[in-house]
Formats: structure tokens, sequence, C-alpha cells
């Protein structure tokens, strides 16, 4: 699996590069270690003994954070969502983007954040739902955290996609990446 992932990372670079603006640096590694998957500048530590597919889902969850942690310097201490919910949001894109180019086993779909909306939606109706502008250490609980770091913050931004289409979308997205890198 280490071995082929090259091949989709290669792909998922190409169109990070073209949506989410371009990755500043000549290189980016995964390095097998760790306990799951965690992102360093120009580099990601992920757990060997996984399957192609979840190999890859890693890999880009990790690197994603390079544009949204390390370029822009986002304070995940301070501003969760705007690391952890812009990297979701954009790694359900690129995962999907990969799925349509068969790289990876599933379906590409219309909305890859369809089932980010449901989980959010249940766990909204539960009443336990926290605001996405609570210090990561400051939420009731790690669910709380989580939803609303990931999810809450992928919602959010499919919210304003949906509001101003695509185009604006992505070329604010763009213009905001390009902006304060």
């Amino acid at each position: 699996n280490w071995e082929r992932l090259h091949t989709a990372m290669n792909e998922a670079q190409k169109f990070m590069n073209d949506r989410y603006g371009v990755y500043p640096y000549p290189v980016y590694a995964f390095i097998q270690g760790g306990d799951g998957g965690m992102e360093y500048p120009m580099a990601t530590l992920i757990t060997g003994e996984r399957n192609y597919t979840s190999l890859v889902g890693v890999a880009i969850h990790e690197w994603m954070h390079s544009w949204y942690q390390m370029v822009l310097g986002t304070n995940e201490a301070l501003y969760a969502w705007m690391d952890e919910g812009f990297t979701s949001f954009a790694s359900a894109e690129v995962m999907n983007h990969l799925r349509k180019k068969k790289l990876i086993q599933g379906n590409h779909v219309d909305d890859p954040i369809i089932n980010t909306i449901k989980g959010f939606s249940r766990f909204a109706a539960s009443g336990k739902e926290e605001a996405l502008i609570t210090h990561a250490d400051h939420f009731t609980s790690n669910t709380a955290y989580g939803v609303g770091s990931y999810n809450k913050g992928a919602v959010f931004l499919n919210q304003i996609k949906y509001i101003i289409g695509d185009k604006n979308f992505y070329s604010g997205l763009k213009r905001y990446y390009n902006t304060w890198k």
C-alpha cells in the first residue's frame, strides 16, 4: 500500500494546487510511524498497517493541514474549525476526486460533504452542539470538539458554497489562501 501511495498523492497534489492554491514547497513526506496520522510542516506520520483507501484518506487529510494550519498559520487552539473544518471539507473533495479517477475504491458522489452534514445534524439535534469559536481546550467533551471543529467547520464552508455558488466560492477560497499565505 505504501508503494502505491505516490500515484494517488501525485494526482491529489494536482487537484489540491488547482482548487485550493499551490503548495509552496518542493517536497512533502509521508512517514510510517506514530499512532494514527499527525501533520507536521512538510511531513506526516501515519501508522503503517492500513488498507489502501484508509492510507490515502489519512495522507490527504494530514497533508491538507499544510494549506490551512501550516501555510496560513491558523491557530488550531483558538480556531479549530478553521483548521480542521477547512481540512475536512477539502479532504472530502480530494477523496471524491480520487474516486472519480478510480485511484481509490468507492463511488464518486455529487456532494462529498453529505455524510458530514448528516452527522453534524444528528449531533446538533442532541442539544450538545457548541459554538464554532469555542477554544479547543474549552469544549465540554471530545465529541463536541470533534463535531464542532471537523464537521461543523466543513458544513459552514459547504453552506457558503451553496449561497454564493461554486465559481465564487472556489475563487474566494483560493484568494483567501493566496492573500494570507
